[in-house]
């Protein structure tokens, strides 16, 4: 009885034995499938919170500096102070003998060579007393190289005045406060690389170290 079973069984396996195993593939495929599709679900909760949290980074992020807000506004901010602003008085009186050459060479009959000249020569009178061209602070008096006895001013935003060729007994010293008008010195004759030159006062202006025409001064 039980060998009748187990034919039975045999013959039951053969001939349907191919449809077992397609079965048995599909319930395969099918298995893999499932998992397939929970593990692309699985990290969609995630991407979506990295969304927010850059959301949140872009909400909390600096504003803009305030330059900018005013400039978005149609603010002009307000001008540098123009060089016609700081010189009140010239330094001297007298026509220029020597122009400001700072961009380009110059001749120079003393020294008879072509030389960048960063200020302007006024012709006066030897011993003619220089007076300050603005308001400002006695930054330095000594004896320039070339350009002699030497009175540097600084004055507000950067500018500096500065007063050569003048005899070494000077009126000012090293931290004195000077108001426009102020006598300073005398006309000397110390500036070695202009001995050729008459009488005069070499008179220079700079800004934030940059050589400026003092001529626009005037």
């Amino acid at each position: 009885m039980q060998n009748n079973k187990s034919k039975g069984f045999r013959s039951f396996v053969k001939e349907k034995g191919y449809y077992i195993v397609l079965l048995l593939c599909a319930v395969a495929v099918g298995t893999s499938g499932y998992f397939l599709l929970t593990a692309d679900k699985t990290p969609a909760e995630p991407a979506a919170a990295t969304q927010t949290e850059a959301t949140t980074v872009r909400r909390d992020a600096p504003t803009r500096p305030a330059a900018n807000a005013v400039a978005t506004q149609g603010v002009e901010p307000t001008e540098p102070t123009s060089p016609k602003r700081l010189v009140t008085v010239r330094p001297i009186g007298g026509e220029s003998v020597n122009s400001f050459a700072a961009d380009h060479l110059a001749y120079n009959v003393t020294t008879r060579d072509w030389r960048t000249h960063e200020g302007v020569d006024y012709r006066c009178e030897a011993g003619q007393s220089v007076t300050a061209a603005a308001d400002g602070t006695v930054y330095s008096v000594y004896e320039d190289q070339s350009y002699g006895m030497t009175v540097v001013l600084q004055h507000a935003d950067g500018y500096t005045t500065h007063y050569a060729n003048l005899s070494k007994d000077v009126s000012v010293s090293v931290g004195d406060s000077v108001k426009a008008g102020q006598v300073i010195g005398t006309v000397g004759d110390t500036a070695c690389v202009e001995t050729a030159l008459e009488p005069h006062l070499h008179f220079a202006v700079y800004k934030n170290s940059v050589p400026v025409d003092p001529e626009e001064f005037f």
